[in-house]
């Protein structure tokens, strides 16, 4: 008998493949907008239902279903119960299905009556197609398969490293985020198939509005998921750091950076919308590349699910997307370029002004590195997937894979454009064009110098042991100072002009980035790193004039390698005072096989000291010895005080985009009858 939950994901498929049906029949129905209307409200109702369904069963502890078995257990609080809805391959699917429906049935709520718009009925095709396919990826890995033989007393609860606070948050803010690029894709997608003045004259403002608003939550959340996720890789140092370039992680850096990339485009590319909205229609593409990467089985990663049917399913949804994508955005583009004056949009090189030089200067650094992870991901997973088809026996023996120092060195050669461009960001009487250039090039020669000495064994200290972050690094200190000069300037009265809430968007954004940029630089090339055995009350020097002491060892069990449990009380010196105690622990999963650690992180605005706990072994009785692993990571709070500033500086332009919409809702009626008019007149006999 057909479970519930794989008749209401059913439902959603074939209701929203029924609604698409409808779409593209469209006049030849009596009323057709209408009944799509209906199906669209059923389709997001069936995959609502789906996950309330399935969260029944995971708060029930329905262990008879695999899914519910493999990511909750009896004990499990019910912040883990709720983050076990997206915590497997198969939940987080049907989470998405529900967001994709939800959003499209938004869009069909707020553009109701404008159904015959061409505009709108192709949006709302190409909408319920893409939510169609999210759903039926969801259905394939099926969350509400049973167990096969005796049905289990207890699942197996979350992995350990999931069974945290933060996947609470991280993963669901993570896919609110893919699921709203699906508006914009949608929107600049359907203009793609029309003619430049079909998609560029009389706008419908809730369309437009609705499209905006749904871009710049898309950013604000896809940042703070990228963040958290960040933070939380930090504290668990077996993930490598708060960014290790993994392939998962890299694939959600990428919709982020061509999201970016957009916001720049604009006042760049504002002759040639096709180029301009491309980088929108690319970031759903680089969506779907995300989510199949996590569920390909063909790249390693610590995030990532192994090969199976999904795999697959989800391989032809990228497929699908690219030759849609890169078909439409060409095919318009070629159109276009019939058109002289279009013809001539790329414009990129036509400065006009500094601030425009600025945000191309950005938009390179953006297009570099978002090609670079790209390709750096991209390459070895056809590679892969190429052994996975013909030799699928030996894909782990065969499988390969991009080393870290490809992407670091895309990521530098990037930033030397994004800094650059922040010296040009501002109008400012504080330094003039010219000698903006001059610092920048004197500043560049500083790095010249840092690298040659890093490459030739250094001179006295070095600010890191990584050339090319030595290169960037006192260009970074000289952008973040002028950025915070230029707005003390501009709050002091001493600037002619007031800064206005874009302007000063636009600063933070700057202010922001540059700050995370050289946080990273600094942080990410460890200059003291230490491994050494402690007993207790034992002390170790860990960087000049910094010292960790292990005050407690306390190992609370341990049955075996695999099943155990110590907590270590830490205290961090400084200048001969404890200036930090805190607790490193490491435990053993016996259910999983595994052993898992919570670093304690020592942190001021200048440094961290981290300190985790490897090993311990007993060497006499009752005397352990543990092996602790430090690092000193200079700046490393500027990697989250970037991103805060970058989030603050966005949050305005949601406000603005909310009351746009806000507006656009509350007039529509009056622009629909408007419309009604002007047909109205347009109809009328020639009286002449």
């Amino acid at each position: 008998m057909m479970d519930i939950g794989t008749i209401l994901l059913i439902t959603a498929v074939a209701v929203g493949a029924l609604d698409a049906i409808i779409l593209v029949l469209g006049p030849r129905i009596e009323e057709f907008e209408k009944y799509s209307f209906i199906t669209s409200a059923i389709s997001f109702i069936a995959a609502l239902g789906a996950i309330t369904w399935l969260g029944f069963l995971i708060f029930t502890n329905q262990f008879q279903y695999a899914y519910v078995n493999q990511v909750t257990n009896i004990e499990s609080s019910i912040m883990l119960k709720t983050s076990a809805l997206w915590a497997g391959q198969s939940g987080s699917l049907v989470f998405w299905t529900v967001l994709s429906f939800g959003l499209y049935f938004g869009f069909r709520i707020v553009t109701r009556g404008y159904e015959d718009d061409k505009l709108v009925y192709r949006s709302a095709i190409i909408m319920v197609v893409e939510s169609a396919i999210i759903a039926v990826n969801a259905l394939v890995a099926n969350p509400f398969r049973l167990v096969e033989g005796p049905v289990p007393t207890d699942g197996m609860g979350l992995n350990p490293l999931l069974s945290t606070f933060w996947n609470v948050i991280h993963p669901p803010i993570v896919f609110i985020a893919y699921a709203l690029i699906l508006i914009p894709f949608a929107v600049k997608l359907a203009g793609f198939t029309m003619t430049s003045e079909e998609r560029t004259t009389d706008p419908i403002p809730v369309v437009s509005a609705y499209t905006r608003l749904s871009t710049v939550m898309a950013w604000l959340f896809l940042s703070g998921g990228i963040v958290i996720g960040a933070y939380w890789a930090y504290i668990v140092l077996g993930w490598g750091g708060y960014w290790a370039w993994d392939p998962v992680e890299t694939t959600s850096l990428i919709p982020w950076l061509l999201l970016t990339a957009f916001y720049h485009a604009k006042p760049t590319l504002n002759k040639n919308d096709v180029l301009r909205d491309s980088f929108l229609v690319m970031s759903y593409i680089s969506v779907i590349l995300a989510t199949w990467v996590t569920r390909s089985g063909v790249l390693t990663s610590v995030h990532g699910f192994g090969l199976s049917l999904v795999s697959w399913t989800m391989l032809a949804s990228l497929l699908f997307n690219l030759v849609l994508g890169v078909g439409l955005t060409s095919y318009a583009g070629f159109k276009e370029m019939k058109d002289e004056e279009q013809s001539s949009g790329l414009g990129f090189f036509d400065y006009k002004n500094v601030r425009l030089f600025s945000i191309k200067m950005a938009l390179l650094g953006l297009i570099i590195l978002a090609a670079n992870s790209t390709m750096g991901v991209a390459l070895p997973a056809v590679h892969n997937l190429g052994v996975a088809i013909l030799d699928p026996g030996n894909l782990n023996d065969r499988m390969i894979g991009v080393d870290i120092e490809f992407f670091r060195m895309g990521f530098y050669l990037a930033s030397v454009f994004i800094i650059v461009s922040a010296f040009y960001c501002m109008r400012s009487k504080f330094l003039t064009h010219r000698n903006r250039g001059i610092i920048i090039i004197s500043l560049l020669a500083i790095g010249v110098v840092l690298t040659a000495l890093s490459s030739s064994g250094g001179f006295g200290p070095l600010p890191t042991n990584y050339a090319p972050a030595n290169f960037l690094i006192p260009i970074a200190m000289g952008a973040v100072a002028f950025l915070v000069i230029a707005f003390a300037r501009h709050m002091l009265g001493r600037e002619s002009k007031i800064l206005t809430m874009r302007q000063m968007g636009r600063l933070m954004l700057h202010l922001g980035l540059i700050i995370l940029l050289l946080g990273v630089f600094m942080s990410e090339n460890i200059v003291y790193e230490t491994n050494a055995g402690y007993l207790n009350n034992g002390i170790n020097e860990i960087a000049p004039g910094i010292y960790v002491r292990v005050s407690d060892i306390n190992l609370e069990y341990f049955n075996h390698e695999r099943d155990f449990n110590m907590i270590v009380t830490v205290q961090v010196i400084e200048n001969d005072m404890i200036v930090g105690i805190g607790y490193a622990t490491v435990t053993g999963h016996p259910a999983w096989g595994m052993v898992s650690h919570m670093v304690y992180i020592h942190a001021t605005l200048f440094r961290d000291v981290l300190v985790a706990v490897t090993a311990f072994n007993t060497i006499a009785p009752g005397v352990m010895q543990i092996t602790i692993h430090t690092k000193i990571l200079p700046l490393a709070s500027f990697v989250w005080l970037g991103p805060f500033l970058m989030i603050a500086a966005m949050i305005p332009m949601f406000a603005l985009e909310f009351e746009s919409l806000r507006r656009a809702l509350k007039t529509k009626e009056k622009h629909l009858y408007a419309d009604e008019d002007t047909d109205a007149v347009q109809a009328l006999p020639d009286q002449q």
